[in-house]
């Protein structure tokens, strides 16, 4: 029975849905030929391999470094060819860190035993529904003393 190929069948792409023919020559195919699928297919090869495989984890390693070490003014370079997509960078980058920092806070059961302060606390802003069960509020306090009618009387008596 050399050289009898088997019929290709109809099956579905794991990725897309999509039903496909399966290729006679790979019977095991899971994966349609469209671009997408063939990119999550070998993102998903990849990821699976370094986790398992040490060996190819130390060769991906080597391989940035030397890339790295070949190019060392990539970065500077796509810098000032890319001004936009760096200012983006920056902006996004600047929400993860307050969110970082916010995450921190969040839920904090912290008890500071304080004179009861008839006061209400607003938190607004960018982050604020992170902190919306926390307990302690982080905040500057200015206290001003002003004399009233009031308060001069009473010093008196």
């Amino acid at each position: 029975m050399a050289g009898v190929k088997r019929m290709p069948r109809k099956i579905v792409c794991r990725y897309c849905t999509k039903p496909f023919t399966q290729s006679p020559y790979h019977p095991k195919q899971e994966v349609c030929t469209s671009e997408e699928c063939q990119r999550r297919r070998k993102r998903e090869y990849h990821s699976k391999k370094i986790s398992d495989d040490p060996e190819y984890r130390q060769t991906c390693a080597d391989s940035r470094k030397n890339w790295r070490e070949n190019n060392p003014d990539y970065q500077r370079r796509y810098r000032q060819n890319n001004k936009t997509s760096c200012e983006r960078n920056k902006w996004k980058q600047q929400g993860r860190n307050r969110k970082r920092r916010l995450s921190a806070i969040v839920k904090n059961n912290l008890a500071i035993d304080a004179t009861r302060l008839f006061t209400e606390v607003w938190m607004t802003g960018p982050g604020a529904r992170e902190i919306e069960k926390n307990n302690l509020a982080i905040s500057q306090v200015m206290i001003l003393h002003i004399d009233t009618p009031f308060m001069c009387n009473r010093s008196a008596q």
